[in-house]
């Protein structure tokens, strides 16, 4: 079943996006929280446009690490890795 998608608004500095997600609120807020927390810490005296590709790659960083993290647990457990570059079907 798929889940229905809502619109939902985000601002991050003076700029607002209207964004379709699956989201509930609760996670949505999470996200939202985390990326304005982001956007507010990148050099504020870049442009816009470059505060938020900065933000998109350290967000790919951070998702990048856990990934890493998450490959090095399943290996100690004895679980194959799971990434997205095997192209395997891992059922």
């Amino acid at each position: 079943m798929r889940e229905q998608a809502r619109e939902a608004r985000i601002t991050l500095g003076s700029k607002s996006y209207n964004l379709d997600t699956t989201l509930d609120r609760e996670q949505f807020g999470k996200v939202e929280a985390m990326c304005q927390n982001l956007y507010r810490h990148l050099a504020p005296a870049s442009d816009h446009e470059k505060r938020l590709v900065l933000g998109w790659m350290v967000m790919a960083y951070k998702l990048q690490q856990a990934e890493e993290k998450l490959s090095l647990l399943l290996e100690k457990y004895q679980f194959p890795a799971v990434t997205g570059e095997s192209g395997g079907d891992r059922r």
